[in-house]
């Protein structure tokens, strides 16, 4: 990957765009009036262009860029605050204190529902295992700027690793999160959103297996939660217990400990 400024105020962006080609061990290459087009062209890597309010990772292959974007949680959010109610909250029994582990952080919208479930007492972890996503997904959090006050100090408060989640759930003890989650990436979980299609072709997309389900179950003090498609057979393999919700393609399930 090769990281670059936005043609707009390249020169302001100069330095922001350097840092974060150190902090992702990239190349930084000086933007001048060349497009992204001609940029993957000449060097065949992936492009992070760094902009004045956000930054976009553009594919060499020539699809959906991406950028962080709240996605659904926006709604979500809103319906939560007003309501008390969402179905992930309702599923992983989440209170005021709890701490949450998101295995699958991808554009953070269940991390952010989740903490503003457990508050400002609570801790929500979320792990992702592209470096570049995590850098990116991690600083969307702190500096994203629409929504309400509590909203935007949720995002803020939640903690982003990069790590696989295997590696990640084998190096806690025993009993370290209330709540571990996964929410994998496979094609049929995919909506027609824009950020959702970006995030597909850089997320990790590594099938949950018994030894992740294993490791879980120990880290976990109250429910281990997966939300998959309706039809999946992963909810049996690993003995779910299913949230049927109608009309809807999606399911979430728990493993009580």
């Amino acid at each position: 990957m090769i990281v670059t400024t936005a043609r707009k105020r390249a020169d302001a962006l100069s330095e922001k765009a350097k840092s974060w080609s150190s902090q992702l061990n990239s190349r930084f290459i000086v933007r001048s009036d060349t497009s992204v087009q001609d940029l993957i062209n000449t060097y065949a890597e992936d492009v992070l262009v760094v902009g004045k309010a956000r930054e976009t990772l553009y594919p060499k292959e020539g699809s959906e860029p991406f950028f962080y974007h709240p996605n659904s949680a926006m709604f979500r959010v809103k319906q939560f605050l007003r309501t008390g109610y969402d179905p992930l909250v309702e599923t992983a029994g989440l209170r005021k204190g709890m701490s949450f582990l998101d295995c699958t952080l991808g554009l953070a919208s269940d991390s952010l529902v989740a903490q503003l479930a457990v508050g400002k007492s609570g801790l929500v972890t979320g792990v992702e295992a592209n470096q570049t996503l995590a850098y990116m997904v991690q600083s969307g959090l702190q500096s994203w700027q629409e929504g309400g006050t509590e909203m935007l100090d949720a995002m803020k408060r939640i903690s982003v690793v990069h790590d696989h989640h295997l590696s990640y759930l084998a190096s806690l003890p025993n009993q370290s999160y209330d709540v571990v989650y996964f929410d994998p990436m496979f094609e049929q979980h995919l909506s027609d959103s824009t950020g959702i299609r970006g995030l597909k072709q850089f997320a990790c997309h590594d099938d949950l297996n018994e030894k992740v389900i294993s490791h879980a179950l120990r880290v976990a003090k109250t429910r281990v939660v997966l939300k998959d498609h309706y039809q999946t057979a992963r909810f049996q393999r690993f003995g779910f217990n299913v949230i049927k919700r109608q009309h809807s393609a999606f399911h979430y399930a728990y493993i009580q400990i």
